[in-house]
């Protein structure tokens, strides 16, 4: 974007790298609000990224809200009769 593109994905490989590749401290990390983007990116010196979405299975019953616990909210609220808007 206005020529700093080059710059700009440099910059942040080299961030990326030290922060999440070779920080001897850090184990795990979670980026949110990254948009997925093609391997071929500023992320592309990055491995061992496993993308999870909102709608992945993988950790369904750890994040969110359960189907029991949004009808409990629903009610809690006054709102039970509502339900169909956030049903699927």
């Amino acid at each position: 974007m206005y020529g700093y593109w080059k710059e700009l994905a440099e910059f942040i490989r080299s961030l990326f790298n030290a922060t999440f590749k070779t920080n001897p401290y850090l184990e795990r990390a979670l980026m949110t609000g990254i948009t997925r983007v093609s391997k071929e990116s500023i992320f592309s010196d990055l491995n061992n990224l496993e993308v999870v979405t909102s709608t992945s299975e993988k950790y369904e019953n750890r994040f969110g809200f359960t189907e029991e616990e949004v009808w409990e909210a629903l009610k809690e609220y006054g709102r039970y009769d509502e339900r169909t808007k956030v049903k699927d």
